[in-house]
């Protein structure tokens, strides 16, 4: 198979996953793949969906699937300046819903272009709303449940949080400008 047709995703597990194995939903094209991930792998790893290509675009190619492992510390970290805090289907209902103060949650994934110009705005505003807005990061590939649960069809997807409850949503990369506007109506 011409590498030329793989499409590559990174895949953040566990320890604990990456210890006893674990099945994943990947989300492409609007088409759901399960993957299996076999129990051992370990960082750098890779799965291959062969000819999974054939099932989300409809042309031939392989999925390929770079293993990434998050060690314990890195899951509960927290940066005490404020900061953009990644977050996943175990952490979003405490991080989140239970959140004392207001929260803008980007849901996004790493091949995503917009996404990606977003991170830099989320990291400066994280900066400037320290302390009163809580600013995190959910990527879609890893936590399809939460990503269906908030209907993230389009990414970048910014949600808006206030006592548990959706007050606010933006699809697509956004300006500081835009963003603080937003951010502003939420007091």
């Amino acid at each position: 198979m011409n590498l030329e047709n793989n499409v590559t995703y990174e895949l953040t597990l566990t320890e604990d996953e990456a210890r006893t194995g674990v099945s994943k939903l990947l989300i492409r094209n609007n088409k759901k793949l399960q993957v299996s991930i076999p129990a051992g792998v370990t960082a750098g790893n890779v799965v291959k969906l062969t000819n999974a290509l054939q099932v989300t675009d409809s042309k031939p190619g392989d999925i390929l699937i770079r293993i990434r492992i998050q060690t314990k510390s890195a899951q509960t970290e927290k940066s005490p300046s404020g900061g953009v805090v990644e977050i996943n289907e175990n952490n979003f209902e405490s991080e989140v819903l239970k959140s004392d103060i207001p929260v803008v949650v980007d849901f996004w994934a790493p091949w995503c272009g917009p996404c990606r110009m977003m991170a830099p705005v989320m990291e400066r505003m994280a900066d400037k709303y320290a302390g009163r807005v809580k600013f995190c990061k959910i990527n879609v590939d890893e936590n399809p449940g939460i990503a269906a649960r908030y209907q993230a069809m389009s990414i970048p997807l910014l949600v808006f949080f206030r006592n548990g409850q959706v007050v606010d949503r933006s699809v697509g990369a956004i300006t500081d400008s835009q963003l603080k506007i937003k951010l502003d109506s939420l007091f």
